[in-house]
């Protein structure tokens, strides 16, 4: 911005009646300077273009990180969701462990009390038997009611020992059914108890994960922020150069207004170029900015090098470079033409090859194609002044 308004200083500072002379001089004095301005927009692009690729990388991996963190997020809460049942589950089994533990503990305690009935019972008939208890249980009789008595005694002492025996048994195998569903019971807590630390496990994974994309997200956030503010900085920047641009083109203007060529030019236009239009004169999305502002102009889309030619007879106002993006720009006054007096800019030449001052003739080569100052490639970059005013240079065309 320095160089600029140095130049602004040098080539609007002269008075206007300097002469061809001190404008040459004040051009030849300038003309290192714009070398460097024209890097300083040059670099300019560049940073912005750089910021902007910097800018979508970041907010793609941004999309990417939150996406993954919702993703995480949503697992960790069905995992957590989960935990209740996989709580229940582990209680369940532990009280039917429990349950069963005690079954084996009773089942033991009552084998054991049946076995000791059951050898006392066996002992005392086994004492009591001889082999001549059938005959005493006969002779020792003193009558048939008395002998009746005895042998329903013996087949009740036979019975209950039977009997004791048979639930000693039944007592036995309920023992064993009682160990056989402990066994089970113990397998199955195992397994909930595994599952339930490989549910802890993978919950405790999931938390650290969604910690981990949080502060990834978190992170990505700042550097974006920090992308956004250079990025803007550096927009605002050439905002700031096109701003200049404004300016220059109002003095530009006010210069016209001044200039003392009044002839009345009576011919028509012709195209300064033999290329089609392109971009028109309108608001547009700019290119490199990315911004919508006011395009000021006609494009052409003519290739580098092409000839450039003077629309009509008249005299060139200024030529060479400028300092406010349009590169190597000449601008001839026409003189008084379809009752106004009209002027025409010719931007982002490669090469001019006229001067200030000089009379030129409808269809002379005035300079060539180019893609000088803030251009995305060769054209010609065509503005009309009626009135020292840009109008759309397609009413004229």
């Amino acid at each position: 911005m320095f160089v600029a308004a140095l130049l602004l200083g040098l080539v609007f500072g002269l008075s206007p009646s300097a002469s061809a002379e001190d404008l040459k001089d004040a051009r030849d004095k300038v003309r290192k300077a714009l070398v460097q301005a024209k890097r300083d927009v040059a670099a300019d692009k560049e940073a912005v273009s750089k910021a902007e690729s910097r800018l979508e990388a970041s907010e793609n991996q941004l999309d990417k990180a939150r996406s993954e963190l919702a993703y995480v997020e949503r697992k960790l809460a069905e995992a957590k969701a989960e935990d209740a049942a996989v709580a229940a589950d582990l209680d369940a089994a532990q009280a039917a462990f429990d349950q069963s533990a005690k079954a084996v503990l009773k089942a033991q305690d009552d084998v054991e009390r049946q076995r000791a009935l059951v050898g006392v019972v066996v002992r005392t008939n086994y004492q009591q038997h001889t082999d001549l208890q059938g005959l005493s249980l006969v002779l020792g009789a003193d009558s048939a009611a008395e002998l009746a008595q005895r042998v329903q005694w013996s087949n009740t002492l036979f019975n209950s020992t039977t009997s004791q025996l048979d639930r000693l048994k039944e007592l036995e195998t309920g023992l064993i059914a009682a160990r056989t569903a402990r066994a089970d019971a113990e397998a199955r807590l195992a397994e909930k108890k595994d599952a339930s630390a490989a549910h802890l496990a993978k919950v405790q994974q999931l938390t650290a994960e969604a910690a981990s994309r949080q502060a990834a997200v978190a992170s990505l956030v700042k550097a974006n922020r920090k992308l956004k503010a250079k990025a803007q900085d550096e927009l605002e920047s050439s905002k700031a150069e096109y701003a200049a641009l404004e300016k220059q083109e109002a003095r530009i203007e006010a210069k016209l207004r001044g200039d003392d060529y009044n002839t009345v030019n009576n011919g028509g236009f012709i195209k300064p170029v033999n290329a089609p239009a392109g971009s028109p004169f309108g608001l547009r999305y700019h290119p490199i900015l990315h911004y919508w502002r006011m395009h000021w102009g006609t494009d052409f889309g003519a290739a580098c090098g092409a000839p450039i030619r003077a629309m009509a007879n008249g005299k060139v106002v200024s030529a060479g470079w400028t300092t406010y993006g349009f590169g190597n720009y000449t601008i001839i006054n026409y003189g008084r033409m379809h009752g106004a007096q009209l002027a025409s800019g010719y931007a982002h030449q490669s090469k001019v090859i006229v001067h200030a001052g000089q009379k030129v003739k409808q269809g002379q080569i005035v300079g060539y194609v180019g893609t000088t100052g803030l251009s995305t490639g060769c054209h010609l970059h065509l503005q009309i002044y009626r009135n020292g005013v840009r109008v759309n240079p397609m009413r004229y065309l």
